[in-house]
């Protein structure tokens, strides 16, 4: 059995308003292994995006602890962490947010240039070879605002890809498309986890939960354990 890529213990977020305080995930732990295709699900306000921004160091937790890869990242100072999450963790939102003001390629070499671990001189090819990965290598040299919704996805997933991270995370990645579009993208994860790459994908939609290897459910800020 693989080790553990990914080691939530405890993790508590809670946000705090005049009023009250809300509690978003209560207690958390999670294990995830190098290679596992792992599908985050629940009702909206159950917790999904909240566990991924603990993943993936966007947001803190209250309590506990998150272990990416052995590396405690609450303990990185915040321009560390963007560069480690840069390296380490490729990410795909719901709507894209591709930089509508660059080409595709662009895009994706902005991301290799944040980061600098792809040599330069390997760069240019690089974006190739990842906008052939997905599909869209015609597309390298439009506007975002030319693709269509299913295309600006496979350029959002080619610049996750950008850094050759371990670890893949979508929230809701086909929640803006069509079902047909949908399980292209869904067949492009499915591909990355069979190549080994670590893949955790928020979703609502069961029948998308379904393909993967393992399904977490949250309700309430709680992982639910399965009824036996």
């Amino acid at each position: 059995m693989n080790q553990p890529i990914l080691f939530l213990q405890g993790v508590s977020k809670e946000f705090k308003t005049k009023e009250r305080t809300f509690a978003a995930l209560k207690n958390v732990s999670l294990s995830v292994e190098k290679g596992e295709y792992l599908a985050i699900t629940g009702k909206s306000g159950s917790g999904k995006s909240t566990l991924l921004n603990m993943i993936t160091g966007i947001d803190h937790p209250t309590n506990g602890k998150v272990l990416v890869d052995g590396v405690t990242i609450g303990e990185l100072s915040e321009s560390k962490l963007a560069k480690w999450r840069g390296q380490h963790i490729g990410i795909v939102f719901q709507f894209f947010q591709l930089i509508p003001t660059l080409t595709i390629s662009e895009n994706i070499l902005l991301a290799m240039e944040f980061v600098n671990v792809i040599p330069a001189a390997e760069r240019r090819n690089r974006v190739t070879e990842l906008l052939t990965q997905v599909g869209i290598a015609e597309q390298a040299n439009k506007m975002p605002s030319a693709l269509s919704g299913g295309e600006q996805q496979r350029a959002a997933i080619a610049r996750a890809l950008a850094n050759n991270p371990e670890i893949i995370v979508a929230d809701e990645p086909t929640g803006n498309l069509d079902s047909k579009t949908a399980d292209s993208i869904n067949d492009i994860f499915s591909t990355l986890a069979q190549s080994g790459k670590t893949v955790i994908v928020v979703t609502h939609e069961k029948n998308t939960a379904l393909k993967y290897q393992r399904i977490v459910n949250l309700k309430d800020g709680e992982i639910e354990l399965p009824t036996l």
